[in-house]
């Protein structure tokens, strides 16, 4: 580096002499100019015009007595102007009165040297005069930076001070908009104003601990607001000590995290079951992208719905939660539990895990949970569970649940997915019944056979039902087996609405009243509804049909299938619950339903003659509906005997293989007129 560049970047203080006197001057030059930069002026306005020039002077000698613009008004002009009001000034003079010099120092002076000077006098006042000048602009700059650190935390930050005993004494901007309070509102109260009553206990407890002890305190957590809004905030809070190590106060800094609290508890929300607080099935789907090589089962509660309706919804809630607290408990440090739909929970193993050691542990918990009866107060409720496994696969939940749906169609506790399973050749099976609905769609082969309902007062055909079968390419008629595989690969409403169309036509034939059967699938399906809609309100069409519901199909739905009851009434439909009996026999529902027929289900009309608790089961049934202004049907009459019974019984009309088969043709009985 060259000397140039180096005086260049450290240049000499600059100072500026003015005399009216040159012998003056030249004293002043010679005592100053080795150290200092010398700037001239022998007269006031000159003096002004070099201060306030593009390089100002960084001392100024200033003699008081000249002609014209005098030393007063010169250091009167620079300190009223900004730009050089931080400039020292000392007076050179031959006044002693201090009269003349408390004028000086009024008027901004640093010092004064007196005529005639000592060299080394001035040399040592010019000196320290600019090292004071000098820590004076390294104070004012950092107490400028001080001020904006301030500012910048005043604008992102919450800000209070408290004395050692928490009463507050300064609250900043951000504080008030925050908490609503005004400052007159909370200085001089203590910190407990902002207490949520409801935050963690403990925490202010310790809180108070670490700084009372001397030390920094971070966390975060709630306050309360002047509205009795919660916030989120995290803080620090730190003690300020005086000289004798004495907390002289504490000041607090925060920063409003509500939103943040807020969306992790949203994200907690969506990824947490809210009946049980078992991860869901979003966090599942989510633990499983992140997951290398696992194990994942999946347990099913047999016959839920029996459950719920049988003894309540919130027993039904217990068990739920009971289960969810023992898969827990027993998976342990090896899996995680989440509950993934109603009655439907999950097992992922942790860390990979041990297929061998994965199916004991599935084994133990199917066998507790059947052991182990659910106490809900009053009643202790068995359950039954199935289970399917899957190990290491590429699509861990689709194959875990098809191997759950395995073991529930061979009544397995569990099975475990593998590729050699015949699942696949369930998959082949439903492509291709699939394939098979979808032609016998084209060609006109899903047609409706008629099975004649006997009113039992007059013996008389009345009402028919009309039953889906499939008619091959050979001829031959198929029964609705392949209704399933309708219903998951979606083709089911396209035969709802067939079956509908050919029974409207229909009806000119005969007389009587036509039943056709839904599913929850065409009654949530606003296509299909449309359809019906339009089919119903055709003239003479509405009353003299009957939509029947299966009694397990309408209640997981039971808002959409009330709307869609009551708009299929203003048509003058009538409404039956089929396989009534089977399940949870909810008269309550039924009842807001305004449901027309209970079919009695032929499990119980069957095993009427043989089994007393059928025949009583039939009674309670047809005096309940009786009650509740129904008419009841019984279903899969095969005998005369059966037939004399459901009579004595006082069920209003029958249906079965004994009465009549189903036929292509709504065709009377014998007696008929």
């Amino acid at each position: 580096m060259n000397k140039h560049k180096s005086l260049s970047l450290n240049p000499r203080p600059t100072i500026l002499v003015v005399d009216d006197l040159p012998e003056n001057i030249h004293g002043l030059l010679e005592a100053l100019k080795d150290d200092y930069g010398i700037m001239v002026a022998t007269d006031g306005m000159r003096a002004v015009e070099l201060a306030q020039g593009p390089t100002p002077p960084d001392l100024v000698l200033l003699d008081v007595r000249m002609p014209g613009m005098d030393g007063y008004e010169v250091c009167r002009r620079l300190k009223n102007d900004p730009r050089t009001a931080g400039i020292p000034i000392l007076f050179v003079t031959i006044v002693e009165a201090s009269i003349e010099k408390i004028r000086g120092f009024s008027m901004g002076a640093a010092d004064f040297i007196t005529k005639p000077f000592d060299i080394d006098e001035v040399r040592a006042r010019v000196k320290t005069h600019l090292e004071l000048s000098r820590l004076r602009r390294a104070l004012e700059g950092r107490v400028k930076r001080l001020n904006e650190y301030r500012h910048a935390t005043d604008v992102s930050n919450i800000v209070f001070r408290t004395d050692p005993h928490g009463v507050i004494t300064f609250v900043n901007d951000a504080f008030v908009q925050t908490y609503g309070y005004t400052r007159e509102e909370v200085i001089g109260k203590t910190s407990r104003i902002l207490k949520d009553p409801d935050a963690a206990p403990g925490l202010h407890r310790e809180l108070w601990n670490t700084i009372l002890g001397g030390a920094i305190w971070r966390g975060t957590y709630s306050n309360l607001t002047k509205s009795g809004e919660v916030i989120y905030i995290n803080n620090t809070i730190v003690p300020i000590l005086d000289t004798d190590g004495a907390i002289r106060e504490f000041i607090s800094t925060s920063v409003n995290v509500t939103h943040l609290i807020k969306q992790e508890e949203l994200i907690r929300e969506q990824t947490t079951d809210a009946l049980t607080g078992l991860p869901n099935r979003v966090k599942l789907m989510q633990d499983l992208a992140n997951a290398g090589p696992s194990i994942l089962g999946m347990i099913n509660i047999d016959q839920f719905k029996a459950i719920n309706d049988f003894y309540g919804l919130r027993n039904g809630d217990k068990v739920l939660l009971e289960i969810g607290e023992r898969l827990q408990k027993m998976s342990g440090a090896d899996a995680q539990a989440y509950r993934i739909g109603g009655d439907l929970f999950a097992l992922l193993s942790k860390n990979g895990g041990d297929p061998g050691s994965f199916e004991q542990l599935i084994d133990r918990i199917i066998k507790h949970l059947e052991s182990e009866a659910i106490d809900c107060g009053e009643d202790k409720i068995n359950i039954r569970v199935t289970a399917g496994i899957c190990s290491g696969a590429d699509n861990p939940y689709t194959h875990a649940a098809l191997a759950l749906e395995r073991a529930r169609i061979e009544r397995r506790d569990y099975l475990i997915y593998t590729d050699q399973m015949q699942i696949k050749s369930h998959y082949k099976d439903n492509i291709h019944w699939s394939q098979k609905i979808r032609s016998a769609l084209a060609d006109g082969r899903i047609v409706p056979f008629y099975q004649p309902i006997i009113d039992n007062r007059s013996g008389k055909v009345v009402k028919y039902e009309a039953l889906m079968r499939m008619i091959d390419e050979d001829g031959n008629v198929i029964p609705p087996s392949f209704l399933g595989v309708a219903k998951r690969t979606r083709q089911y409403t396209a035969l709802t609405r067939t079956m509908i169309e050919q029974v409207v036509q229909a009806l000119p034939e005969s007389e009587e009243e036509m039943s056709i059967n839904l599913t929850v699938e065409d009654i949530i399906d606003a296509n299909t509804v449309s359809f019906i809609a339009e089919k119903l309100s055709q003239p003479g069409v509405g009353s003299r049909i009957i939509l029947e519901i299966t009694e397990s199909e309408g209640i997981e739905s039971y808002e959409e299938v009330r709307e869609f009851v009551n708009r299929m009434k203003g048509y003058g439909c009538h409404f039956a619950i089929d396989d009534f009996g089977s399940g949870y026999s909810n008269f309550v529902h039924l009842l807001r339903l305004k449901i027309d027929y209970l079919k009695i289900d032929g499990s119980i009309i069957m095993n009427i003659i043989d089994n007393p608790d059928s025949e009583v089961i039939a009674r309670v049934i047809v005096d309940a509906a009786r009650r509740l202004g129904m008419r009841t049907v019984a279903e899969f009459v095969g005998s005369a005997e059966i037939q004399a019974k459901v009579v004595e019984l006082g069920i209003d009309f029958s249906q079965g293989f004994y009465l009549g088969k189903p036929a292509p043709q709504p065709l009377a009985m014998p007696g008929n007129d």
